[in-house]
């Protein structure tokens, strides 16, 4: 062959290698976990676009595998930047629902001051705890909307092909989920034992992935990855100065935990790959409100590793067109094509019924059945109320998976109530209460309450719907009541009696769910009052009657003790029928009644929440000294008089406050608020002591919502030109 062709020859090959490009490294992504810590990955994310580094697969633990998942469905980093903006995590993170939704019998006991947990106990007595302190029915509500309520076959499927990593909790081992449920993958690989509940997946009880894998990168090259960025955002061992309690060991423990089981995949990384660890400094895994200085230091951490992740950049057509195959697999929601509920064991299948009701044929309409759910979460009967979508070809399945709360059904709780105006009041009160739910199909409750202390408490309830919407019930009942009552002489105290008081009835009544309820039926009283200390402005008296008692409540507060909105309302009324007063020279029993309300009405103007209280009774003929005996005085019951300073049958309270909350224990604090009252009053009855004048008291106050109740520090004063300083938790004035 000639030297021309020759060189044809070699000119034609080079040509044809020159045509052939090698392919590119195919790139996986892994996140790991660290609780708020992981929105980091965010900033990553961002840096990744901007640089035009495309991602064949993504691979998360924990809080890693919400942002993984979310990414992997379509989502772009601004996108996911936003929702975290908007989201409000105190409320995500917070397993109470508004107040306006829980059913009227959960409302009526924030009056107690219990504690919110229900202890289990057994028939056998055994006492049985909740599994997590929080709930996820709020998070799963807001992953639905990063995933667009959707599904697919299984995660390959994907726009980017994704793995979540939880642990069987077991027996330890890790668990990979690459199909199935998208956001019961998302809820399991962060299900931190002790804080969220863990998730029944395939048979298999899963918690969060950081326990037997933090950062999979074996899991990603077993996917797709030649080539791993790796993002670290684990919480670093504390030192030995700041581990100093309890709390700090067991912190510690977790996270030398997690850097033991991180150690080898870190160790399995080549010059190829990429390992990003974000400064994130003293932001701890709870600060999820600072969710936007997360994203923008692991933005900061990529661009310090920019000249690494180079290396992967598609030129700018390249690129977009990987974006575009991207955005058009996003995932859609499907319609609806099946509805199912899992089973029940205590609660009746008809309380689901409402939650079934979905049109099929048409995607889910999400708001309604989740404001549905809720309904029905807010009954108190369930942990979590989850559903999951399953794939079916051009549609979804949607089955509804109610977790009965397994530490019931029968509860304890307790509350303990106490204060002091750091002069002769000092009243407090522990109390208990135990209820045994789902008695028979229609639900039926029975709930006793004692309370010991300054003032005693033993009653008993038999609640009994006729129907498993309540909307019509029976209720007989039962309680003896004891407490102290003081006569006053203006500002001396002249003498301190026992007030007894017993009663049994049966109610009719019916329930409105949520709004309240009305109640009307016959009661037997008896009433003993006995002198302790100082001289009788009364005599003893002992008195026993029987009548008619009605009740009417409505009650929509958003908040008891620190409302922005909402009525809270009470009507009731009493007609004695028959009765007997034992006592030297009493005058015969007659007829008698007595009416009253009470009604809070909350509001807001700018940053001030306020509401209005007001409360009165009239009696109709007095024919009864002990039927009915109230008070004024004591705190935010005409605060500068004394505890039980005015007494009778015959009153008027109002109280106008107005209230802002203060960031005083933390940047973001919401229950903690600086208030002021302005109180009126007067007793209509020659028991008021003081005199028949109006009165008046101005009281500021801190008060500071715990899980006890309302804690106040507060001074008053008022019209009897006294101060009086107070301490009190859960008011038991």
């Amino acid at each position: 062959m000639s030297k021309i062709g020759l060189g044809l020859v070699w000119m034609l090959l080079a040509a044809t290698l020159a045509a052939v490009e090698p392919p590119r490294p195919r790139i996986g992504v892994v996140m790991g976990g660290g609780g708020a810590r992981g929105l980091a990955h965010i900033g990553v994310l961002k840096v990744l676009e901007e640089a035009q580094v495309p991602i064949d697969c993504i691979v998360g633990t924990s809080m890693g595998a919400l942002v993984a998942g979310s990414y992997a469905v379509g989502r772009s980093a601004d996108e996911l930047t936003e929702q975290v903006g908007k989201a409000v995590w105190d409320d995500l993170l917070s397993s109470d629902l508004p107040r306006q939704l829980n059913s009227f019998r959960q409302k009526q006991a924030d009056q107690l001051a219990l504690l919110p947990v229900d202890i289990g106990v057994s028939d056998e007595g055994r006492l049985a705890l909740p599994k997590a302190a929080i709930n996820t029915q709020k998070v799963e509500r807001f992953l639905r909307e990063l995933t667009y309520h959707g599904t697919a076959p299984d995660f390959d499927a994907l726009p980017v092909p994704y793995r979540a990593i939880a642990t069987d909790l077991e027996t330890g081992e890790m668990v990979v989920m690459r199909d199935g449920d998208l956001v019961s993958a998302m809820r399991a690989s962060m299900a931190v034992p002790g804080v969220f509940p863990p998730v029944l997946r395939n048979e298999r009880l899963l918690a969060d992935g950081g326990l037997s894998r933090n950062l999979g990168v074996d899991v990603a090259r077993e996917l797709c990855a030649d080539v791993v960025i790796v993002v670290d955002v684990a919480s670093p061992p504390l030192k030995r100065q700041e581990i100093s309690d309890i709390f700090s060991v067991a912190d510690q423990y977790t996270r030398l935990m997690i850097v033991q089981n991180q150690k080898p995949q870190i160790g399995s990384l080549t010059e190829l790959d990429v390992l990003i660890t974000p400064d994130l400094a003293d932001l701890g895994s709870a600060d999820f409100v600072k969710g936007r200085d997360f994203v923008v230091l692991g933005e900061r951490a990529a661009r310090k590793a920019l000249v690494s992740l180079q290396r992967y950049a598609l030129p700018a057509p390249q690129y977009q067109a990987w974006q575009a195959a991207r955005a058009e697999k996003r995932l859609h929601p499907k319609p609806i094509v099946q509805v199912a509920v899992g089973k029940l064991k205590h609660v009746n299948p008809a309380v689901m019924e409402e939650a079934l009701d979905v049109q099929t044929g048409a995607p889910l309409d999400s708001e309604a059945f989740n404001q549905r759910l809720a309904g029905i979460y807010a009954r108190g009967d369930f942990a979590q109320l989850d559903y999951t979508l399953s794939d079916h070809g051009s549609g979804q399945r949607l089955t509804i998976t109610p977790i009965e709360k397994d530490w019931g059904p029968n509860y304890l709780n307790f509350g303990l109530a106490l204060g002091t105006d750091f002069e002769r009041s000092n009243p407090y009160s522990l109390t208990a209460r135990y209820r045994r739910t789902w008695i028979n199909p229609l639900g039926a409750e029975f709930q006793a309450l004692a309370s010991v202390g300054d003032k005693s408490l033993l009653a008993a309830e038999f609640y009994q719907p006729l129907q498993v919407e309540g909307y019509a019930f029976v209720a007989p009942h039962a309680g003896i009541d004891s407490s102290p009552l003081a006569f006053w002489e203006n500002e001396t105290l002249a003498a301190e009696y026992s007030y007894h008081r017993s009663q049994v009835g049966l109610d009719l009544g019916s329930s409105w769910t949520r709004y309240g309820e009305v109640r009307l039926g016959p009661v037997v009283h008896h009433y003993r009052l006995e002198r302790q200390v100082g001289p009788a402005p009364l005599p003893d008296l002992e008195q026993w009657d029987w009548g008619i008692r009605f009740n009417l409540f409505y009650d929509q507060l958003d908040n008891l003790n620190f409302p922005r909105s909402g009525t809270l309302l009470h009507l009731y009324g009493y007609e004695a029928i028959k009765g007997g007063i034992e006592a030297p020279g009493a005058e015969a029993f007659s007829r008698y009644g007595r009416y009253g309300f009470e009604m809070t009405r909350g509001f807001s103007v700018r940053d001030y929440g306020g509401h209005v209280a007001v409360r009165g009774q009239m009696p109709r003929n007095s024919g009864s000294a002990l039927s009915d005996v109230r008070w004024l005085g004591g705190f935010l019951n005409l605060s500068s008089y004394h505890y039980q300073q005015l007494i009778g049958d015959k009153f008027f309270y109002g109280r106008l406050a107005l209230y802002r909350p203060v960031d005083m224990f933390s940047e973001h604090d919401k229950g903690t608020y600086l208030g002021a009252a302005l109180e009126t009053g007067k007793m209509f009855s020659d028991e008021d002591r003081v005199g028949d004048n109006w009165h008046f008291s101005l009281v500021g106050y801190l008060g500071i919502e715990t899980l006890l109740g309302p804690l106040y520090l507060g001074v008053a004063y008022g019209d009897n030109h006294q101060t009086r300083l107070y301490v009190t938790l859960g008011n038991p004035f």
